[in-house]
C-alpha cells in the first residue's frame, strides 16, 4: 500500500516537472511582445467597437462569424445526440 502511494507521488512529480519544463522552454523560445497587434486592439476597442468590455468587443464584433459558427456546430451536435437518444428509446418501446 505504501509503495503504491510513493509510486503515484513519483509519477505525479515527473508529470509536473515535465509540464514546468515545457512551459519554461516555450516562454524562453517565444519572448513576450508588448507592442503586438493584440495590444492595439485592446487599446482601440472602445473606439473601434463602442464596447467598454474588451472580451465582448472581440467576441461580438471581431469574431462574430467564428462565434456563430461554433454555436451552430454545438447546436447540430446536441440535436444529433438527442435524435439518437430518442430513436433508441423508440426502438426499446416497440
Amino acid at each position: 500500500m505504501r509503495t503504491e502511494i510513493i509510486w503515484k507521488f513519483l509519477v505525479a512529480s515527473v508529470i509536473l516537472l515535465f509540464g514546468v519544463i515545457i512551459i519554461v522552454s516555450t516562454m524562453l523560445t517565444y519572448p513576450l511582445n508588448l507592442n503586438s497587434v493584440i495590444t492595439e486592439y485592446y487599446l482601440e476597442s472602445l473606439h473601434l467597437t463602442g464596447s467598454i468590455n474588451v472580451v465582448t468587443a472581440i467576441l461580438l464584433d471581431f469574431r462574430i462569424y467564428d462565434t456563430l459558427g461554433e454555436i451552430l456546430v454545438i447546436f447540430v451536435t446536441i440535436s444529433g445526440i438527442m435524435m439518437l437518444i430518442w430513436r433508441k428509446n423508440d426502438l426499446k418501446n416497440c
